[in-house]
């Protein structure tokens, strides 16, 4: 089916909201929990074929610690934030666990998952660091103003046209 395997790890509590507000999440008796991340596949058509995969399948995941919705990290195909591997190798590990205390996985809808390719991917990953991953959110936040400027352009040129097609049209019929 030609799935991409990429996958990040999403944080249940935003870094910066955790570090802002861990004193009273301790309070409370959630900061352990709070550091909670969950491994989200990059591909949406994947997500899609997985949450088709029989009970038994998504359950290997989401018991993984993977979920069953979307998140990407900007990092490129292939590559992933540095600073989740721990959590990643985590998640890989317990799946494969899973898979490995599990049975009669072979007759299983696996909704075209296919978990040679996915261990494949997973071997081949490389880490980025931070500053590369900064340099990519830089130049994707360049390219998406020069979108919104080119979307703009488009809209001006177009209102353009309209005003003149009002006004030929106006002056042929009205006078």
């Amino acid at each position: 089916m030609g799935f991409k395997y990429d996958f990040d790890m999403f944080s249940v509590i935003p870094e910066e909201v955790r570090q802002e507000f861990q004193g009273f999440l301790n309070d409370v008796g959630m900061g352990p929990s709070v550091g909670k991340q969950v491994a989200l596949f990059r591909d949406p058509t994947l997500v899609e074929a997985l949450s088709s995969a029989d009970e038994k399948v998504k359950n290997l995941f989401l018991d993984a610690g993977f979920g069953l919705n979307v998140y990407d990290s900007g990092a490129p195909e292939g590559r992933f934030p540095g600073h989740d591997e721990a959590g990643r190798n985590a998640c890989v590990r317990k799946l494969s666990e899973n898979i490995g205390a599990s049975q009669n996985l072979k007759q299983a809808n696996w909704g075209g998952f296919n978990i040679l390719e996915f261990v494949d991917y997973f071997s081949a990953a490389k880490p980025i660091d931070e500053i590369e991953m900064q340099a990519i959110a830089k130049a994707q936040q360049a390219r998406n103003k020069k979108k919104s400027l080119a979307r703009l352009g488009v809209m001006a040129g177009g209102a353009m046209i309209a005003v003149s097609a009002a006004g030929i049209l106006l002056g042929a019929t009205g006078g």
